[in-house]
């Protein structure tokens, strides 16, 4: 039988309807599941301000770029850190803030391509907005041989199923960040430079006030950090131990003086009348209007006599007289047996000695002094013959040289001082590898790095003690005995296990009396 034409066209428009309906109640029903897929923002109010940032949907949530000074341009420009003025409505935190201005040096083009002045932010990780006990809390200083890097480490650190609320901050850097300068000490009191340093005591300010809308415990703070991170931890364990900003410090990679001398006020003002000379301006006004790209360029022209390498220019402790008021040598003399716990490690493998294998000899001198023929003799350097048993598993020559003065016996003699009147000091060494600078992070910060085996014993399960209770160890772990002068007692981790042992770098070290 013939349907009529008329039929089969209404079948046919029928048929059409129920497929568009069909089609608009599938997108309906995809666009209702992205949104319930999409995180939702989640809102925490400090005294500046509300805060607006992402939910991880488990009752965790992250909050990137929170402001804890104003940012430092124009007049503000090498001066202290200021303080945030409020703002209205809600601000939004789920943007990662751009770095503080920095050249490229290669390993951090992507910080240098995103970075500018305005930078004092910090960014914050937290695993439970409303717990039932306070959290402890970890406030993470970037490396970067205080010139480079940012808080973007904040996403390599995997510390929220320990229950630990992190913190990563941002300081400003190299000559914006450590700079004096005659007219600056004129203008602030006799002192200037060190503005990175006071950034970092500003950030654990904002920390003490804040953390516990966070879920945070402010009574709980580790301070962390890894190269100039580290030293930078030193110096602020020195020079803030009376402020109660924070009860614990871990450093790795970097001691409070870099095993570098110190510098003067005088002499970094002298690198400041540098800075001046190259840019052709001859007063504050002037400098302080300077454009961004000339400064970053002048940065990398300055040079001191005092270092081998002038990539060590911000490695050496500043010594203002305000915010670092002593050498670190003589901040170490008086550690009251109160003073909060340290931990400071080191891999077995670090750095080269900084300007390479042509700056060997005149480091020796440098840090060895009258002891030099005996250190030559130690390395075989200058036809000496080589007394270092172990030579072959601590890198090139320059690499066993560059770790010595400027990790391994500096840490020992830091820790030596730190403790000799009974303050709490763990010594670490990581030997994992391949052992290079920064090669603990991964252990430490995420568990274990990619395409590496998880070792025996894991440091990051130290770490989460350390940063609960000030002390690394715990009832399922190898014990990590305490340093002392007496014993020297450190551990040396590795993949195979953890093992105690005394006197890291023999007797090398004993010759060495930096920090």
């Amino acid at each position: 039988m013939r349907i009529p034409s008329s039929h089969r066209a209404s079948t046919a428009v029928r048929r059409g309807s129920r497929r568009l309906c069909w089609l608009l109640s599938g997108l309906v029903l995809l666009a209702s599941s992205s949104a319930l897929a999409a995180p939702a923002k989640v809102i925490v109010s400090t005294a500046n301000g509300q805060l607006a940032g992402q939910s991880d949907g488990k009752g965790g949530a992250v909050f990137l770029g929170i402001p804890f000074a104003a940012p430092p341009l124009g007049a503000l420009r090498w001066q202290a850190p200021h303080d945030v003025a409020t703002w209205p409505g809600v601000r939004d935190a789920t943007r990662a803030p751009a770095a503080c201005a920095q050249n490229d040096y290669g390993w951090n083009k992507a910080d240098a391509a995103h970075s500018g002045e305005d930078c004092l932010y910090l960014n914050l990780k937290t695993p439970d907005l409303h717990p039932s006990q306070p959290l402890p809390v970890l406030v993470w200083i970037h490396g970067g041989s205080n010139r480079a890097g940012s808080a973007a480490d904040i996403d390599r650190i995997k510390l929220a199923h320990a229950g630990i609320v992190v913190v990563s901050v941002q300081y400003r850097l190299g000559v914006l960040g450590f700079l004096s300068l005659p007219a600056l000490s004129a203008e602030q009191g006799g002192h200037s430079g060190n503005y990175g340093l006071m950034d970092q005591l500003a950030a654990l300010k904002w920390v003490q006030r804040e953390i516990g809308r966070f879920g945070g415990d402010p009574r709980r703070v580790t301070i962390a950090g890894q190269s100039a991170g580290g030293m930078d931890v030193g110096l602020l364990t020195l020079e803030a131990r009376d402020q109660h900003l924070f009860a614990g410090a871990w450093a790795t990679g970097g001691t409070p003086g870099f095993g570098q001398s110190v510098r003067s006020l005088a002499q970094n003002e002298a690198l400041g009348t540098q800075l001046e000379q190259r840019l052709h301006v001859d007063n504050l006004q002037q400098l302080r209007k300077a454009p961004l790209k000339a400064l970053l360029a002048a940065d990398l022209q300055l040079h001191s006599d005092a270092i081998t390498d002038d990539s060590y220019l911000w490695l050496q402790a500043v010594v203002d007289g305000k915010v670092v008021a002593a050498p670190p040598a003589s901040r170490l003399a008086d550690v009251p047996a109160t003073a909060i716990p340290y931990v400071l490690a080191t891999n077995r493998i670090e750095l080269q000695v900084p300007g390479g294998s042509a700056k060997i000899e005149r480091r020796l001198h440098q840090v060895f002094g009258n002891h030099y023929t005996e250190a030559a003799h130690h390395y075989g350097v200058g036809g000496a013959a080589q007394a270092d048993p172990d030579a072959a598993s601590h890198g090139t020559l320059a690499e066993r040289i560059g770790t010595d003065t400027d990790f391994r016996c500096a840490g020992n003699h830091v820790l030596a001082r730190y403790a000799a009147h009974g303050a709490p000091a763990w010594r670490a060494q990581f030997s994992f590898e391949p052992s290079h600078h920064s090669a603990e992070l991964p252990y430490l910060y995420e568990g274990t790095p990619l395409n590496a085996a998880r070792p025996a014993v894991s440091p990051q399960a130290y770490f989460i003690n350390f940063i609960r209770t000030g002390d690394p160890n715990g009832a399922d772990l190898p014990s990590w005995p305490r340093f002392t002068p007496a014993t020297g007692a450190y551990v040396d981790m590795d993949a195979d296990g953890v093992h105690a042992l005394t006197r890291l770098g023999g007797p090398i070290c004993d010759l060495f009396d930096g920090v």
